[in-house]
């Protein structure tokens, strides 16, 4: 056995070192590798890891250079730092017709609060250079956030002190202008100007010559602020007491030469406002009278409106402290207001808004749009989770003060996304009871990734609700008397006040069959033979005819292949006998309309509207007008469309609308009033002007010797296009001279 000796006093001095060390251990190791944890949790992306930076930064183990060299790296360094809002600060964009999303690709380690003490002790400390000047703005940034614009202003005046080296004049120019923009956001013009003023007088002196830049930044707070005219008359009265000083005066050309910029820029704005002064604007608000400060705002044009939101949008702005906003100058045009927010600002609350509001400018002086928002809608049943296996399914939800009705909509996942499709519209209780039937019957928009490629196409929304294995959810809308919406469940819940029951459910009323595995599988040739195998030998199987259908649809739509329309006829047929719903009545009538097989489809169409639980929706109400005037029953189809152009904000339909009406009318009064009543809001194009096409077509009638004969001839043209006749069309289109007419008669056969 080995032995070991070791000496009393050698194990003495070894407990003694062991004493000794563990103190440095704790007091010194330990702080430098919980710091490095820390960083390493940051680089990760984890929060955790700032929580760590700043137990380090409290503590007293690190030097001023470290710690002001750790505030830099985590604080300041990179896009850490905005010195003022931007478009693509925000969170979440939300307008009437899309809602964006900008998920930062880092953690923000620090809450905005968090930093204030460590961003104050680096503006105190650090050695003046383009990090501190880059921590003095986003200082001021951060105290502007929190709705303390005086403290902001503050904390750019004293850094401006601590700059008395001439070498730092570019920094100071950064900190003046960004002092004048939060003087002039407050509402101090006046001051703000002064500030801008004295800089710019100062610089012309002999510093550095940023006259330019300045006089640019003077002429945007009174333009910003709708005073342009007012700044005009009062800088033509300075250039006049400018111009009476001795020639030899110091100040002379430094007065004449500023305030002549100062007059060309505001020159220039006072042209553009020619075309149009409106003013528009409007609070942004919670129910409960709460303004949301500093939220974005952005009027969009037509021309731009489905794009995302960018920070060259050319009329955006912030919310102040009493959450208004303005903006000045706004020239004639269709427009939608669009929100910047962040999550923390919008979590538990909805801008309940329609997917075709415009605003229509046409040179009025004031436009008022406040904005609202309201609490998100509560749902009781089914929720988180639930799973559901009896044939009824109860949908209920909160009960929403002046709603006259409710949408109910419902939605699966697919591989990329989700779908989901409205399942019963007007429903005046704030309960729905279905079978579960009617939601297998549900359609879901088809996802596929490849054309000709059937394989490509999502199984998803193939099965359906007949799928036990597909976690499902469900939306509620509440709507007023005017068809307004009031509120809606769907939203951002971020917060334990406002995280509700969350909206996914399972159905668990049948198994997979072996066909259906086949589809999830994406195998849908062998899964049609099965599910037609299944009918042969039971023609009364419901779901296998459901699926033969969809399979058959499906595969029309990815193989770009219209025979196989002629297939479905018979199923679709079937089904009808076997199990009644408006949806396959609807895909029948749809079918025989492509044939303009009128008398067949009539009779679906009128089975549609006796098995349908909704009233008519406005794309629905604008092709039966398409319906009516291809058949010329034209006084019915002038009836539908009216209806359709009161419900759809869009007006994609009325070139349709205002060719029905001048066939019929044979003049271009009428069609002239309806084209300025109902103008297209095609987002994206082709944006089409129909009140410039009527009165082009006007103008070439006039200028006709024969105006009867014209109208004749564009209803003779017109006909053509009701009866789908493109080929006698195109050659018309290639040989006439009528331009006017020509291009109107294009612009109703592109009507889709």
């Amino acid at each position: 056995m080995l032995k070991i000796k070791i000496k009393v006093k050698h194990l003495v001095l070894s407990v003694l070192a062991i004493a000794v060390a563990l103190p440095l251990l704790t007091e010194v190791a330990l702080p430098y590798w919980n710091l490095y944890y820390a960083r390493q949790q940051a680089a990760a992306g984890n929060i955790r890891g700032g929580q760590g930076i700043m137990e380090a930064l409290d503590g007293s183990l690190f030097t001023e250079k470290q710690k002001l060299k750790l505030i830099r790296e985590t604080m300041i360094e990179g896009a850490m730092a905005p010195e003022r809002m931007r478009a693509s600060n925000y969170d979440l964009y939300v307008g009437p017709g899309h809602t964006q999303s900008h998920l930062p690709n880092r953690t923000e380690l620090f809450r905005t609060e968090e930093k204030v003490p460590y961003l104050e002790y680096y503006v105190n400390q650090a050695p003046i250079d383009g990090y501190w000047s880059q921590a003095v703005k986003h200082l001021a940034y951060v105290y502007d956030r929190k709705g303390l614009p005086e403290e902001a202003i503050r904390t750019l005046e004293e850094a401006e002190r601590r700059l008395t080296a001439k070498g730092f004049a570019n920094v100071r120019q950064t900190l003046v202008i960004r002092r004048a923009e939060l003087l002039a956001a407050s509402g101090q013009v006046e001051e703000a100007d002064r500030v801008l003023a004295e800089f710019a007088y100062r610089q012309l002196e002999g510093e550095m010559n940023s006259s330019g830049e300045i006089a640019r930044m003077r002429a945007r707070v009174w333009i910003d602020a709708g005073q342009s005219r007012q700044a005009l008359e009062r800088f033509s009265a300075e250039l006049e007491e400018a111009n009476s000083l001795p020639a030899a005066s110091a100040n002379r050309q430094v007065f004449i030469h500023q305030i002549t910029m100062l007059q060309e820029l505001l020159q220039k704005e006072e042209q553009r406002l020619e075309a149009g002064r409106t003013i528009v604007s409007g609070t942004l608000r919670r129910s409960d009278g709460t303004p949301i400060v500093n939220a974005g705002v952005f009027l969009r044009e037509e021309s731009i409106a489905n794009r995302s939101v960018t920070e060259q949008d050319p009329y955006q702005t912030t919310t102040d402290a009493s959450g208004q906003y303005t903006f000045y100058g706004v020239t004639p045009g269709s427009y939608q207001l669009y929100l910047g927010m962040n999550f923390d600002q919008i979590s538990g609350w909805t801008w309940p808004i329609g997917n075709d509001e415009w605003t229509i400018i046409d040179g009025q002086p004031n436009v008022s749009l406040p904005v609202t928002l309201y609490p998100l809608l509560e749902l009781f049943s089914p929720v988180n989770q639930q799973t559901l296996s009896g044939p009824d399914i109860e949908f209920e939800w909160e009960r929403v003060e002046g709603a006259a009705y409710y949408n109910v909509n419902v939605g699966i996942g697919f591989k990329n996304g989700s779908g989901s499709t409205t399942l019963q519209t007007h429903v005046e209780n704030n309960r729905l009871t279905i079978q579960a039937e009617r939601l297998y019957d549900q359609v879901f928009g088809l996802s596929y990734e490849t054309e000709r490629d059937w394989a490509s196409a999502d199984p998803a929304g193939l099965l359906g609700f007949s799928n036990p294995d597909n976690r499902f959810f469900w939306s509620v809308e509440a709507f007023g008397a005017d068809g307004r919406m009031l509120t809606k469940s769907s939203g951002y819940r971020l917060d334990d006040d406002s995280i509700g029951n969350l909206p996914f459910f399972y159905m668990k009323q049948r198994t997979l069959t072996e066909a259906d595995r086949l589809v999830q599988a994406r195998h849908y040739e062998e899964a049609l033979s099965k599910y037609k195998k299944a009918l042969e030998n039971d023609p009364n199987d419901v779901h296998a005819l459901r699926m033969v259908i969809r399979l058959l649809q499906s595969k029309a739509l990815v193989m770009k292949d219209e025979s196989i329309q002629e297939t479905l006829v018979p199923y679709l047929k079937r089904m009808l006998e076997v199990r009644p719903e408006a949806v396959y009545a609807s895909a029948l009538a749809e079918y025989y309309a492509g044939k303009r097989d009128w008398a067949e489809y009539n009779t679906r169409i009128g089975l549609y509207d006796r098995l349908r639980r909704s009233p008519l929706s406005s794309y629905e109400l604008s092709v039966r007008g398409k319906t009516l005037t291809q058949q010329s029953r034209f006084d019915e189809a002038l009836t539908y469309f009216e209806q359709a152009m009161r419900q759809d904000g869009s007006h994609r339909f009325v070139g349709l609308y205002l060719a029905v009406e001048i066939f019929t009318d044979r003049s271009m009064e009428d069609a002239l009033r309806i084209a300025k009543a109902y103008p297209e809001h095609f987002v994206g194009p082709p944006q089409r002007n129909w009140v410039r096409l009527v009165e082009a077509m006007g103008e070439e009638s006039a200028a006709s010797s024969q105006a009867k004969a014209y109208m004749d001839e564009l209803g003779e043209k017109l006909e053509w296009v009701f009866q789908g006749d493109e080929e006698r069309l195109r050659s018309w289109i290639a040989a006439t001279r009528q331009d006017g007419m020509k291009e109107f008669v294009r612009a109703v056969m592109a009507v889709r």
